[in-house]
């Protein structure tokens, strides 16, 4: 008797493990009611960026009634974004301003998302945090190679090298005169710039530092100088057969010269030259790689 009662245990047993199995196996088989989920792992509600709220997207496999909730580390709901809202099967998207349920900015740190599914007596909790940052990055301008460009393709004074450090990983702007030049990729710390088409004189530059979550740190502005060919000054009055004395900034090798019916070239940064014999109103022109700068100079008869 008492082995017939073991032998049917042993069988009620068996038959409630074979059934647990087959259930676990089912719930393994049954897809995840969400699919394909979105997190914003970083972001800034104070920015004024596209990153001033966090998205939280899904799939939604079945039509249910949703609760969507924000949770600290603690596990404490801060923020709800659903309750009890009714979705369709499809794709969804959400946003997190970053505020708790009275409006407040909640501090920094990693909050979780989580959905309850109100059909299926679910909820899920996503894997994914979302960091709340508000800190800027520090940015700092070290070392600006030189302050004058010849931006002219001769392989002299061409381009500059700004050197920075920032405090956190961030990509870098350069704006030139308040328009975006270069995007640096996180990591780097330095700029070369090397621009095709600007108009001689000074150009305000800037670097801004751009973290993960949106954040702007904006470095102290400082001024380069863009010049191919100056002559000064633009206006002589000298006397007949006297000495004119030109200044030419260029960092061209050499340069020619013309005046009257002299011409001529010359490497020197100062050009000395007579005047003409005669008065009358007359026009020195520079030139070099196709640019060309003029003085006019007045010959006054002698008294």
């Amino acid at each position: 008797m008492r082995h017939h009662l073991r032998t049917l245990l042993i069988l009620i047993l068996l038959a409630a493990t074979a059934a647990a199995f087959v259930v676990t196996e089912d719930l393994k088989l049954e897809p995840d009611p969400l699919a394909r989920p979105q997190i914003d792992p970083t972001f800034s509600p104070i920015c004024q960026c596209d990153q001033r709220t966090a998205r939280i997207a899904f799939r939604l496999r079945r039509a249910d009634v949703l609760t969507l909730t924000i949770a600290d580390e603690n596990g404490r709901i801060v923020r709800t974004l659903l309750k009890q809202a009714t979705f369709r099967p499809g794709n969804h998207r959400f946003g997190w301003d970053g505020r708790d349920e009275s409006g407040k900015l909640v501090p920094e740190g990693r909050y979780r998302p989580r959905v309850e599914l109100q059909k299926l007596e679910r909820a899920i909790e996503f894997p994914e945090q979302i960091a709340v940052d508000t800190t800027k990055p520090r940015l700092r301008v070290l070392n600006v190679s030189r302050r004058m460009l010849s931006p002219d393709r001769d392989g002299r004074g061409d381009a500059i090298t700004i050197r920075y450090r920032v405090t956190e990983p961030s990509y870098v702007l350069l704006l030139v005169n308040g328009n975006r030049q270069i995007r640096t990729r996180p990591g780097k710390q330095a700029i070369r710039w090397a621009p095709r088409r600007l108009r001689p004189g000074f150009q305000r530059l800037q670097l801004v530092a751009v973290d993960a979550a949106g954040n702007r740190a904006a470095g102290r502005p400082f001024y380069v100088r863009v010049r191919f060919l100056e002559v000064s000054p633009s206006r002589l009055r000298v006397r007949p057969r006297r000495l004119i004395t030109v200044r030419v900034s260029t960092d061209y090798p050499r340069y020619t010269w013309r005046l009257g019916r002299r011409r001529s070239s010359a490497r020197a940064h100062t050009l000395r030259l007579r005047a003409p014999a005669t008065p009358g109103r007359y026009t020195l022109t520079i030139s070099a790689a196709g640019r060309r700068e003029t003085t006019v100079v007045l010959v006054r008869r002698r008294r």
